[in-house]
């Protein structure tokens, strides 16, 4: 399975970040996240579980793969973490997942694996439980149709007692992190009003991860 990976320069073991992309794929936006947290000190790894077919069929088989909570995505997104665990400038107690979108619904599945830290959903589908959880930080927009999905989460991590920061930016709406990777997310963020990159709300998204990672990390 191909990888993007993007880490600090310099000797010492540093914490890894397992990123999984949204559903539009690997591509220079994705890196571009990457390699901003990489500059902040982590060690991310941006596996490419689309890599098995074309662009269609994968997403079809990784979306059903993920309301099921299981499936071969899912043990690709646990290979790049067991990957990234053995690397010799990582230190293997800190390992958080990271995703957006469709990555963000696998951060919260695989938040539950005891293989990771933290988890930090961008807009992501929220599972039935968080029961088992790591602490989570998540971020969504108050016009994403994933609304009520977050106000799930965090009343599902309150009422379970795992440590949260959910923070719901009113103004934005879906996929408020990214800048659009191609013509199709453009044509459908104006098609819905209800998506398309905030930059006010990335910036507050990207410190309130970074200080998440650093206080749970």
């Amino acid at each position: 399975m191909p990888a993007y990976v993007s880490r600090p320069g310099g000797p010492g073991h540093v914490p890894g970040v397992l990123f999984i992309y949204e559903m539009f794929g690997m591509n220079d936006e994705m890196k571009r996240i990457a390699d901003e947290l990489a500059a902040e000190g982590y060690a991310v790894m941006l596996p490419d579980i689309f890599s098995r077919g074309s662009w269609f069929s994968c997403v079809r088989k990784v979306i059903t793969e993920l309301k099921a909570g299981t499936g071969s995505s899912i043990q690709d997104l646990i290979a790049g973490r067991n990957w990234l665990a053995t690397q010799k400038y990582i230190d293997d107690e800190r390992i958080a997942v990271m995703g957006l979108c469709m990555g963000g619904g696998f951060a919260l599945v695989l938040a539950k694996t005891k293989l990771f830290r933290v988890s930090a959903p961008f807009y992501g589908q929220v599972p039935l439980s968080m029961l088992g959880s790591c602490p989570v930080v998540a971020s969504y927009g108050g016009k994403d149709w994933l609304l009520a999905d977050a106000e799930r989460l965090k009343r599902d991590l309150e009422a379970r007692k795992i440590r949260h920061d959910v923070k719901i930016y009113p103004d934005a709406g879906h996929s408020f992190m990214n800048r659009p990777a191609n013509a199709l997310a453009r044509v459908m963020g104006k098609l819905t009003g209800r998506m398309g990159y905030k930059p006010e709300a990335a910036a507050d998204a990207k410190r309130r991860l970074v200080r998440f990672l650093r206080q749970n990390l």
